[in-house]
């Protein structure tokens, strides 16, 4: 059987994909996540041979968690899921290393079709998703900058939930480190991407898959 996990923080989505990954004789769902963090607790917990991962997500975003777990689970497949098919998005995914890349407005059974690609050790992309990454191998200059290779970890979190609206001791209680050093990340993040203002970052966040609009 193959193992699955699912993050994604509506739990309708969750339900879908559970129902669709379980009608088929060989794939069972392990774990459900509704963020970042819970999918790392499940991947721990449970070792699947697939995730499959929203981009956005709240407290820590499926890129993100993407990294993280190439970092520490390498044997297991990651399939993100989307409802982008542009270039900072794919690039992203591409160069952290996904398996698979699936847009929510595809066909119902390209979840399935993904999971079996991945864990045969190949990869699966929805067509909108290959036809761009084609299109960058063709024309270089049309490859955006990996906009996560300028910031650490720790950064990344900080930036995400500056973007979701919490405050510096919000984070600080969130993240288990002090306000003073909450706002000596932000003042590396904003320095990094050039920021001037909170609300930069905040658009920073949206256009690449950090937080939803």
């Amino acid at each position: 059987m193959i193992q699955a996990v699912i993050g994604d923080d509506h739990a309708v989505v969750r339900e879908g994909i559970r129902r669709i990954l379980e009608a088929e004789s060989d794939i069972e769902v392990c774990g459900e996540a509704s963020d970042g963090r819970e999918v790392l607790d499940q991947v721990n917990t449970h070792s699947p041979d697939v995730v499959i991962l929203d981009i956005t997500m709240p407290r820590l975003g499926g890129l993100e968690t993407l990294e993280r777990i190439r970092g520490k689970h390498p044997a297991t497949k990651v399939v993100l899921l989307s409802v982008h098919s542009d270039g900072p998005f794919v690039q992203s995914a591409v160069t952290l290393g996904a398996d698979g890349y699936v847009l929510k407005n595809g066909r119902v059974g390209e979840v399935v079709t993904a999971v079996r690609a991945v864990v045969k050790g190949g990869n699966y992309f929805s067509p909108a998703v290959a036809k761009e990454i084609v299109a960058a191998l063709r024309s270089p200059e049309r490859a955006v900058a990996e906009p996560f290779a300028l910031l650490s970890n720790r950064e990344r979190e900080v930036l995400q939930l500056i973007a979701e609206g919490f405050s510096a001791k919000e984070i600080a209680s969130d993240l288990g480190i002090s306000p003073k050093t909450v706002e000596a990340h932000r003042t590396s993040v904003m320095r990094k991407l050039g920021a001037r203002k909170a609300t930069e970052l905040v658009r920073y966040a949206l256009r690449h898959g950090l937080i939803e609009p």
